[in-house]
């Protein structure tokens, strides 16, 4: 009914198709332009800062890329130490073992506080002075050159172990073992220890000089403890580690003069102390002109000294010769010459 309308004034209807595509058309094109503009303005957007300011005034926040920075979890986790006693209770003479091992590479720190609130530092010590372990292995102390011998007083008795991922110049001051002081005590133990390195850690902000917010505090060490039971009598002696190794051996002979074998190996003629004998058993050779080779089993014990005097019985004389006072090669052999 338009069409024909329009066409009854006059107007050709192919010219009127032709108009209204070219309507359409340029619809279609305000559309897509309008489209342009909107993500042109959108791009600008992002690449121009600008200043932004609160109702206040205020300037705002810094752009985030500038205030972050992403630190990648160290391998392994945070560093984690265990330490555990192979018993849960002790009398006292009993050796000590302790087991420990941590997650990450490190230097460890063991401390011991006996019933009586004495603390000492029992690794590193003269005897063990390495104290770095390896991630995921198992170590324990002691090892085959010393013990850890439990003495009094009775009572509960802990164990702290502290991990450090640095060996930090403070550290030294934890390694002034001696030999008269293989196990030195310390007043506080363990938390002198991380007192020391809380006091020397560093912040990752402190490392760059650009505005950063403040990164986590990065944990350089750990620790953790056990606990256990000393039982005894009315034994009572000072608290000492240290478990003699050697002992020694005082052996004098009637006559003297008289060849020492120890173990097969010479050691000198007698009156003779044989010093640093590894404590067990061992086997005792005299031996001595004219007279009967004496041998026996003797047991050293450590940190003593065993008394030996023994008498030896002369070599009974064959018939048809007797025993001469004079040297070797004077009318016979040796001390014995032949009857006329």
């Amino acid at each position: 009914m338009v069409i024909r309308g329009l066409a009854s004034d006059g107007m050709n209807p192919k010219q009127l198709g032709k108009d209204l595509e070219l309507m359409r058309l340029r619809t279609i094109l305000l559309a897509a332009l309008a489209a342009l503009a909107t993500a042109s303005a959108f791009a600008a957007g992002i690449e121009n800062k600008g200043t932004y300011r609160t109702n206040n005034l205020d300037r705002g926040p810094a752009d985030i890329t500038e205030n972050v920075r992403i630190i990648p979890p160290p391998t392994g986790g945070d560093l984690q130490v265990r330490i555990r006693a192979d018993r849960a209770r002790y009398h006292i003479g009993d050796r000590l073992k302790l087991t420990f091992g941590a997650n990450r590479d490190s230097y460890v720190y063991i401390f011991v506080t006996d019933a009586g609130g004495i603390t000492k530092q029992v690794f590193p010590n003269y005897y063990d002075t390495n104290n770095f372990v390896r991630s995921g292995r198992t170590y324990f102390i002691p090892d085959r050159s010393y013990d850890l011998e439990i003495t009094a007083p009775t009572g509960n008795e802990g164990v702290t172990i502290v991990a450090v991922e640095q060996d930090f110049p403070f550290l030294s001051d934890f390694r002034r073992y001696t030999v008269k002081d293989p196990y030195p005590a310390t007043r506080e133990g363990a938390a002198a220890l991380v007192r020391r390195i809380e006091q020397f850690r560093t912040e990752p902000s402190a490392l760059s000089m650009e505005p950063l917010r403040p990164a986590p505090r990065k944990q350089f060490w750990a620790e953790d403890s056990t606990t256990y039971r000393v039982m005894g009598t009315d034994f009572s002696q000072p608290l000492d580690y240290k478990v003699p190794r050697y002992g020694n051996l005082d052996i004098d002979t009637v006559p003297n003069n008289a060849r020492v074998y120890i173990d097969g190996e010479y050691r000198g003629r007698t009156p003779q102390v044989v010093d640093r004998l590894a404590i067990g058993d061992h086997k005792l050779l005299l031996t001595k002109e004219g007279f009967e080779p004496y041998e026996c089993t003797v047991t050293v014990n450590g940190n003593q000294t065993k008394q030996l005097d023994l008498f030896l019985k002369q070599t009974p004389v064959k018939p048809g010769y007797s025993r001469s006072d004079k040297p070797a090669g004077v009318d016979g052999i040796g001390f014995f010459r032949r009857q006329p």
